[in-house]
């Protein structure tokens, strides 16, 4: 075996998707896995599917594309540039949006392909991300108003996104707000929305402690499937977190300014030192930079001793990304 390298332990991984799709059932919610993290790899993708996932959500158009031969339902869970909206109609089934202006493009290319593409009309509860500011509801109405006016699109439901770029965190209080405008749009549009698509594995980490109401009936995982961590990163006592290992030797053990300095080779220039995480709690990441692991290392280590490393999701995403990483797949 070649190191450094990413060991990704295919059973662990299996075994979470089961138990987050279990956990979103017994509560009345379809989950779309996501696949985000996983950059495109079609090993784990096909085990996660035959898990039992139905519904797999990606932010890249070009990873949905390697997943085109499985007979599962894709959602595309960044708003589409208009360039890619072709290949989104192409290569996914459902994508979140809320640019009247985007939906008009979608429609026009589902028309071409003889397609009814689904939307999720995304509203901002406050998290700053994409969507329609939940304040200005006359927007929402007209938006809604033109979109039932398309022929090949299909409002599939409402959308909203917690703990991402403003760090709202999910309560019964914002999804009332979220119920209110679906109810409302159904009985002033005279419509049914099926969906509510109230966010991702920060939820589930609530699922049992906020009162959800029963209107939030789909979630989008990716990190408790992943790495089994939920909101603010918090593990999921019920999930594997050990899911893939980053391996590296110790290519020079010195002591320098009265530290045990250790330095492992990383396929990478430079990461956040927080997105590799020693197994051994004893090791601290100094840095990581220039192709090198910095670490400050108990006595009991010696010259090619092997460190692992669990990774935080910017971790996973990033080693995952790149070309230079060494896989293996673990049962």
């Amino acid at each position: 075996m070649e190191y450094p390298n990413l060991i990704i332990n295919i059973k662990k991984i299996r075994e979470n998707t089961i138990k987050v799709i279990k956990k979103c059932m017994e509560h009345g919610i379809e989950v779309a896995i996501v696949t985000k993290v996983f950059a495109g790899d079609i090993t784990i993708v096909k085990n996660i599917i035959d898990s039992g996932a139905k519904l797999i959500a990606d932010s890249r158009i070009l990873n949905l594309k390697k997943f085109n031969s499985f007979d599962v339902k894709k959602m595309l869970i960044r708003i589409p540039e208009k360039s890619e909206i072709e290949e989104v109609i192409k290569f996914s089934d459902i994508s979140l949006v809320s640019e009247f202006e985007t939906i008009k493009e979608l429609n026009y290319y589902a028309k071409l392909y003889g397609k009814i593409y689904e939307i999720f009309l995304m509203i901002d509860l406050g998290d700053l991300r994409e969507g329609i500011f939940f304040y200005n509801y006359n927007e929402i109405y007209n938006t809604v108003k033109n979109i039932i006016k398309l022929k090949n699109i299909k409002l599939k439901g409402l959308g909203t996104n917690f703990s991402c770029f403003g760090g709202v965190i999910p309560s019964e209080e914002k999804y009332n707000i979220l119920t209110n405008i679906k109810n409302r749009l159904e009985k002033e549009l005279n419509i049914k929305i099926e969906k509510i698509s109230g966010g991702s594995s920060g939820t589930l980490s609530l699922i049992d402690k906020i009162n959800i109401p029963k209107e939030i009936n789909n979630l989008r995982c990716g990190s408790s499937v992943a790495l089994g961590i939920g909101l603010n990163d918090t593990p999921f006592s019920y999930l594997n977190q050990d899911t893939c290992v980053y391996k590296s030797k110790l290519v020079e053990f010195k002591n320098k300014k009265n530290l045990k300095i250790g330095i492992c080779p990383i396929n990478e220039i430079e990461l956040p030192k927080n997105y590799l995480i020693p197994v051994d709690n004893k090791i601290k990441v100094i840095d990581i930079k220039n192709d090198y692991i910095f670490l400050d290392l108990p006595e009991n280590y010696s010259l090619n001793d092997t460190i692992d490393f669990h990774l935080s999701y910017g971790g996973l995403l990033s080693l995952m990304s790149s070309s230079k990483t060494k896989k293996y797949y673990v049962e």
